[in-house]
């Protein structure tokens, strides 16, 4: 199991190496975003599940190719505005965080089939959340919302 920031350097090297498209760096206690996973151009899936997150830069709109994003259970107190850039994105995970609002902007991700935000502190989302027309799966349990739009 990876635990040091070597080794995750080490990881990330050796997926540049061989050009892949899919990077796990699940339970590495992360407290921040390697800048290092950006080089990774090729990436279509990336997983930062539980990890110590607290922010995603907005540099991440780098990886035009992102189809699959996973970063439920880490600390993120605000909905990382730099990922409704990724146009591709079919499936972002969310869950298990400290967010309270979405942005407006997650309409931008047309391609979204899954979305999973629960285990949050919401207490509102945006009422063009229905124009995500492409969702099959929306996961919304154990959060403070009072209505859904």
């Amino acid at each position: 199991m990876i635990k040091t920031p070597d080794e995750v350097l080490k990881k990330i090297e050796e997926e540049k190496r061989d050009d892949s498209t899919k990077l796990s760096l699940i339970d590495c206690g992360l407290t921040q975003f390697p800048p290092e996973i950006l080089e990774l151009t090729n990436l279509t899936t990336l997983d930062l599940d539980r990890n110590q997150l607290t922010t995603v830069p907005e540099a991440i709109a780098k990886l035009t190719n992102l189809a699959t994003l996973y970063l439920d259970d880490n600390q993120l107190t605000t909905f990382p505005e730099a990922i409704t850039k990724l146009n591709k994105l079919t499936e972002l995970r969310l869950g298990g965080n400290q967010l309270t609002t979405v942005p407006e902007a997650i309409t931008k991700l047309n391609k979204l089939t899954e979305l999973h935000l629960d285990n949050n502190q919401l207490t509102k989302l945006p009422e063009a959340i229905g124009n995500l027309a492409n969702l099959t799966r929306f996961y919304l349990y154990n959060n403070k919302l009072t209505t859904v739009p």
